[in-house]
């Protein structure tokens, strides 16, 4: 295969002869031909820009590593954006290119509504001009505040702690929850963290997370 690159990555060639029932025997689907060319072709293709597009070998290990089968069946990880956003394309569909952030892979994934190589071919990258707001929201960092005393303040104080790996100790966050509202957690997402907080809040309804342009995400339900 041979791919007309609008700039010049960094290529590594298929060292091995890869067969079509190799790849459909592992991602156990039928892969779309052209996908398969790539593969015998390409060991790794990696932009200036950090894009880097997986070849078979690194694909397996890659989609073993991050469990795709598991949390995402219905995707294979084909790349990433050097930035923790994993690129993938659809099992059993055409080769729309989508992407997640690779510790979120339970949430839903994004298209950026392009074929592949076309993508591939013109300067590939994860464009934000083009994504919505929603989607703006889940990569921005963010703050996560204790608006109200929780349910089960003890209980609540011990789940989030591991969950976000907290130094505070107990007795400084009780101190703390007599204040309110009070800053507990800063510059993380809500790609990664949502569904936790989201969960947290169902438990104990007492967070509220603000955008960096102090916009309210996700607030506790109104008793």
């Amino acid at each position: 295969m041979i791919l007309n690159f609008k700039s010049t990555p960094l290529i590594t060639r298929t060292g091995r002869n890869i067969e079509a029932y190799e790849i459909h025997s592992h991602f156990q689907t039928i892969i779309p031909s052209r996908m398969i060319e790539f593969w015998k072709s390409y060991s790794e293709v990696s932009f200036e820009n950090g894009v880097n597009i997986y070849g078979l070998d690194i694909a397996i290990e890659r989609n073993r590593l991050y469990e795709v089968s598991t949390y995402a069946p219905e995707y294979i990880l084909i790349g990433d954006d050097g930035g923790g956003q994993g690129l993938f394309i659809k099992k059993n569909g055409d080769l729309n290119v989508y992407y997640q952030d690779l510790g979120a892979l339970s949430l839903p994934f994004y298209s950026l509504n392009i074929d592949f190589f076309s993508w591939l071919e013109d300067d590939p990258v994860i464009d934000e001009d083009n994504w919505t707001s929603d989607e703006l929201d889940l990569i921005d960092k963010v703050k996560v505040y204790v608006v109200r005393k929780p349910i089960e303040a003890n209980k609540f104080m011990m789940e989030i702690r591991k969950l976000f790996n907290l130094k505070l100790s107990i007795r400084d966050m009780r101190e703390k929850l007599n204040s309110l509202p009070y800053l507990m957690i800063q510059d993380i997402t809500l790609m990664k963290y949502g569904q936790t907080i989201e969960g947290l809040n169902k438990k104990y309804n007492c967070l509220e997370v603000r955008n960096s342009k102090n916009v309210i995400l996700i607030s506790p339900e109104i008793n």
